[in-house]
């Protein structure tokens, strides 16, 4: 997100989907780029210090930044600090967006869920997303490791293949055809998890099949416990009502309308071995005298102006320790932007959690 490309158009501020990648990246790498990012509208903004990205290994050029986005400004007839800030915004309500149709239109609320922020730009833009989207908390993973969670969420993640065939018969289904396609994905997990040397205690077998109203081209999932196909449909029927106007809301199913079975599916998992995670005995509600940072100039679009922030050394925040915003808490990797009203805990485990909802 924070190398995604700005562009004006007809005095209208365009953020993505373009993307400036690592190279030649974001103006304020000094690469040769020309076209602002959202990173270059971070440093703008202060919430990324050019003298200390990634722990100080590199040094960004701020007057860069600030002459890119500068250009973008002069042809909106905005401010400097106006127009970076609104970079940022799209950016976040862009991020929002993607978010419900990831949630909502598969049936779930947001509101019913924590919010994980990793890599280097989640957790600058977290909070505002997070709250748009109403969330319980959102969480940093464990300080340093945020901009890593991805390759540490690969090596830990367990083995899942995925085996379908597609079937389509309306109802009543020919219980024996279904069983024998059922059989058959089965016969080919076990034999790619014999493949894997995974024992047969770990695996997990999960049956499914996609079923929808006759006529409609949108098919529903429906677990199948049983492993398979009984003569008696009305559990199956029921399951898919259920599924379906979870998805779509009370009452949309067509309880008279016939049934149809699209494709059985079957996914085959194995735990991996999770990492031992330690709590910390000890909770501190103060901040250790090494965490603070100097403090610097940040805009924030909630105060409409600048604003002298405290910035802290999240390697040095301890279990119990408490940020009020408005903060920018630093790790190696990432910044946590902490905006004002909001406040930053550090909880038993060492991840950064900023509640969103009592």
């Amino acid at each position: 997100m924070s190398q995604t490309t700005v562009r004006t158009t007809v005095k209208t501020l365009q953020v993505g989907p373009e993307s400036a990648g690592a190279d030649p990246g974001p103006v304020c790498y000094g690469r040769g780029a020309t076209t602002p990012t959202v990173t270059d509208a971070d440093v703008v903004l202060g919430y990324i210090d050019p003298d200390n990205f990634l722990g100080g290994r590199i040094r960004l050029d701020r007057d860069a930044a600030i002459a890119a986005i500068q250009a973008a400004a002069d042809q909106l007839g905005l401010g400097l600090l106006e127009t970076a800030s609104g970079i940022a915004k799209i950016a976040e309500f862009k991020m929002v967006d993607i978010i419900r149709k990831m949630t909502v239109e598969k049936g779930f609320d947001p509101r019913d869920f924590v919010l994980h922020a990793f890599g280097g730009a989640g957790p600058v833009h977290a909070s505002v997303f997070g709250s748009e989207l109403g969330v319980q908390k959102i969480v940093i993973p464990q300080k340093e490791i945020a901009s890593t969670w991805c390759a540490f969420g690969a090596a830990s993640a367990d083995i899942l293949h995925i085996y379908e065939q597609v079937d389509i018969q309306g109802a009543p289904f020919d219980v024996q055809r279904v069983n024998q396609r059922l059989a058959e994905l089965e016969q080919r997990a076990q034999a790619q998890m014999d493949k894997d040397a995974i024992p047969a205690p770990r695996r997990r077998f999960t049956f499914l099949v996609d079923m929808r109203h006759h006529g409609q081209i949108n098919e529903v999932e429906v677990s199948l416990p049983e492993q398979r196909l009984d003569e008696d449909h009305e559990p199956l029927r029921e399951r898919f009502y259920a599924r379906y106007e979870q998805l779509y809301g009370r009452g949309s199913s067509h309880r008279d309308a016939r049934l149809e079975l699209v494709a059985v599916r079957l996914r085959a998992s194995a735990e991996t071995p999770r990492p031992t995670l330690v709590a910390s005995t000890e909770l501190s509600a103060v901040v250790p005298p090494q965490a603070k940072r100097p403090s610097r100039t940040i805009y924030w679009a909630d105060l409409k102006g600048e604003v002298t922030t405290d910035i802290f050394d999240g390697a040095h925040l301890q279990p119990g320790n408490i940020v009020r915003g408005p903060a920018v808490v630093e790790t190696t990797q990432t910044s946590v932007v902490v905006p004002p009203g909001r406040v930053l805990n550090v909880d038993r485990f060492g991840n950064f959690e900023i509640p969103i909802r009592d």
